[in-house]
């Protein structure tokens, strides 16, 4: 069936408006072949249209990069996926396995911050400081979402690899994949068409890029991603 672009088109400017989402990119896989839309604009206030080579920052999809960099160091055997976190990382007292904090089983609360600053030690201090991080329920007891579980596989993956999470996504992942439009830094975003957050809590700092969440810490360094 032929793929229809000017109806997608025309019902995915409707979706958006009808959501009040300001702009926002689809691509469709249709037969073999990749549709690329656009609708909106990258920011209200400057009325940059965006179109489909725009950059979006990428929250908590960041969660399945940090994911898939775990899941080769398990394949390489560098790691097992019921290995309790402190056997890595000592220093952060957690308990809790590998297996647990990918699958948000950890029992951890949910949304640790802390700014660790710019420097290459930032997912380090983050685990460091981890060690007061309480539980609201014991591991493996019921499922809730937890980016603090995220923040310590990104400090596991430099732990296991020597390189800092930023590399080691760029070396494992990104490239070997040919993803030129990807990239944890907003210095790095400004070399593209890039999407402006709507709301200032979401503003992004290398400090505060989470390992699989929105960018808000690279603590998170996963979750600073564009």
């Amino acid at each position: 069936m032929r793929f229809d672009h000017a109806r997608w088109e025309a019902r995915f400017d409707e979706l958006r408006a009808d959501h009040h989402v300001p702009g926002a990119t689809l691509a469709v896989l249709a037969e073999g072949e990749i549709h690329e839309l656009a609708s909106g604009v990258l920011h209200r206030g400057t009325g940059v249209a965006a179109t489909p080579d725009s950059v979006f920052q990428s929250g908590s999809i960041a969660k399945i990069y940090t994911a898939t960099l775990v899941m080769q160091l398990v394949d390489a055997g560098l790691l097992e996926l019921d290995t309790a976190v402190s056997d890595v990382l000592p220093e952060s007292g957690i308990t809790a396995t590998v297996r647990q904090l990918l699958s948000h089983t950890s029992g951890l609360a949910a949304d640790f911050t802390l700014d660790t600053g710019r420097g290459d030690d930032c997912l380090a201090r983050y685990a460091d400081a981890c060690v007061g991080v309480g539980l609201d329920c014991p591991p493996g007891v019921l499922a809730s979402y937890c980016s603090t579980g995220y923040n310590l596989l990104g400090r596991v993956v430099e732990v296991l690899t020597g390189q800092t999470w930023d590399d080691a996504l760029q070396d494992r992942l990104l490239t070997p994949l040919g993803l030129s439009h990807s990239m944890t830094l907003p210095e790095q975003a400004l070399r593209f068409r890039v999407a402006m957050g709507t709301w200032a809590s979401w503003a992004t700092t290398r400090s505060r890029r989470r390992c699989g969440t929105s960018c808000r810490a690279r603590q998170a360094r996963q979750a600073g991603c564009w």
